[in-house]
């Protein structure tokens, strides 16, 4: 039979039509199982509630996985999607994906599964002192990297993780050193050197940890967030800023390290740093876990690092 090159745009399938569709993911027994499949890239505009119980609108990236166990020789990719979609007039936060995720387990039978929501998170950042004509702080808004990461083991225990990237100004103590020593004995002007910086903050916790309380604790303890909005008075308060607070990239772990461990709130934390170096053509890094972990490791690969140069 000779068959016809024609997209039919009028033809509606019945029910009888789709149950004689071919279902190949639910083929023949293959024996192996696999630790995670599903996909990667799904892009969709998701609303996400802030701690002042108010929502903004985010452009979500999303990765949703599951384990197949052998006897099964594929899954259906597009649940994920549908899954999300049935839910995308919810206003999210990390229990609302934690139902989702639950969801998505059931429908695809599996005892394994992780969803990852990936978007910039705004916040408002006022001026170190310029003002308007108003005698109001200036401001801006800034963009943090922040992904939402649900997971759910063989036992049925779910892990909530929230990871979340503050970037910030790291002045060198012995730069700062050796051009005070140089003006001092030989009444030579000397720089410091500064580099961008970035804390990658990644907690475990059950009850609720708002993105604006990771915030307030990155920049409470390293000060020298970068800035928005900058008028001359503004870049001289940040240069003072930074000659207040110098730290090597052991410090600023350190640092974050005393501030979380406070918060009782979280389990486990991980925070990987890099300093990304204006001196050397390399960068400063450092990694530091809170203690008795179980969830997180010390593990960092090569692409983790490379995301942090901004």
């Amino acid at each position: 039979m000779e068959l016809k090159e024609y997209y039919d745009e009028n033809f509606t399938p019945t029910q009888e039509y789709l149950d004689s569709m071919p279902d190949l993911q639910n083929g023949e027994f293959c024996g192996v199982n696999i630790e995670k499949v599903g996909i990667s890239g799904f892009k969709l505009p998701l609303k996400i509630k802030t701690r002042d119980k108010k929502e903004i609108e985010v452009e979500a990236t999303i990765v949703g996985t599951v384990s197949l166990e052998g006897e099964k020789k594929g899954i259906n990719m597009s649940r994920i999607l549908r899954t999300f979609y049935k839910n995308r007039e919810y206003v999210f936060d990390i229990d609302k994906l934690t139902d989702i995720l639950m969801q998505y387990q059931k429908d695809l039978g599996s005892y394994e599964a992780q969803i990852l929501i990936s978007f910039n998170y705004r916040l408002w950042l006022e001026s170190l002192r310029s003002r308007d004509k108003n005698g109001n702080k200036n401001g801006g808004w800034q963009y943090y990297k922040t992904c939402f990461d649900v997971s759910i083991n063989e036992q049925g225990f779910v892990n909530k993780v929230i990871h979340f990237d503050f970037v910030y100004s790291s002045a060198c103590p012995c730069s700062t050193e050796l051009s005070k020593h140089a003006a001092e004995k030989r009444n030579i002007f000397a720089i410091p050197h500064s580099q961008r910086s970035v804390a990658r903050t990644s907690i475990l916790f059950d009850d609720i940890v708002w993105i604006e309380d990771i915030h307030d604790i990155c920049k409470n303890v390293l000060k020298t967030e970068t800035l928005v909005f900058c008028k001359r008075e503004d870049e001289q308060a940040f240069a003072e800023m930074n000659g207040a607070n110098v730290k090597f990239v052991e410090d600023a772990a350190r640092l974050l390290h005393s501030e979380f461990s406070k918060d009782k709130r979280i389990i486990e934390f991980k925070i990987l740093l890099s300093h990304n170096e204006s001196l050397h053509n390399h960068n400063a890094i450092s990694l530091i876990l809170s203690g008795n972990n179980k969830f997180f490791d010390s593990k960092v690969s090569v692409a983790e690092l490379q995301s942090l140069v901004y």
